[in-house]
């Protein structure tokens, strides 16, 4: 029997299976185009041409969504790096709605306690918790939580003496 017959046996076996490599999922040989000794048949051929092309198309898209993500990383580091500078000297740049020598340094979970009047009235008018946020930031869950401990007036004064 020749590599033909064989061939045309196979496709003619309506209840002989393959199984793809790839994707594992069976199909009926005589569906299938089987070739031998000599070039890819068409359809056969047309199907690698268009994977070749999709999968050079998704190389592609891949490399641009690669480049795009460091991106973006690399803007949300400078942006972090740039937001902890200013958080820290915010207190000194104009527009600043605090005396700065009224401003006392956190950093975390709030950046700053404000004793508003303390240096130049010698008397606090008010105390304030600020943090300071750049870009599109938001507060943090702490944060929330300080805000939310202060707006619903669960605040307290105590005064600690330690016994040696």
């Amino acid at each position: 029997m020749s590599q033909k017959d064989i061939l045309k046996a196979l496709i003619g076996e309506r209840k002989l299976y393959g199984e793809c490599p790839n994707c594992e999922e069976s199909f009926s040989l005589s569906s299938a185009n089987l070739f031998y000794g000599k070039p890819i048949a068409d359809p056969a051929l047309k199907a690698v041409k268009e994977w070749e092309g999709n999968l050079d198309a998704s190389q592609k898209e891949l490399a641009k969504r690669k480049l795009q993500a460091r991106d973006r990383s690399m803007r949300g580091v400078i942006d972090v790096n740039v937001g902890k500078v200013l958080e820290k000297i915010a207190p000194a740049l104009p527009g600043f709605s605090f005396d700065c020598h009224d401003c006392r340094a956190l950093f975390e979970p709030v950046d700053y306690v404000i004793f508003e009047g303390l240096t130049h009235k010698g008397q606090v008018e008010s105390i304030q918790l600020i943090d300071i946020k750049t870009g599109q930031s938001q507060l943090g869950l702490h944060q929330r939580q300080i805000k939310e401990a202060i707006e619903n007036r669960r605040v307290e004064w105590k005064t600690y003496e330690k016994v040696i």
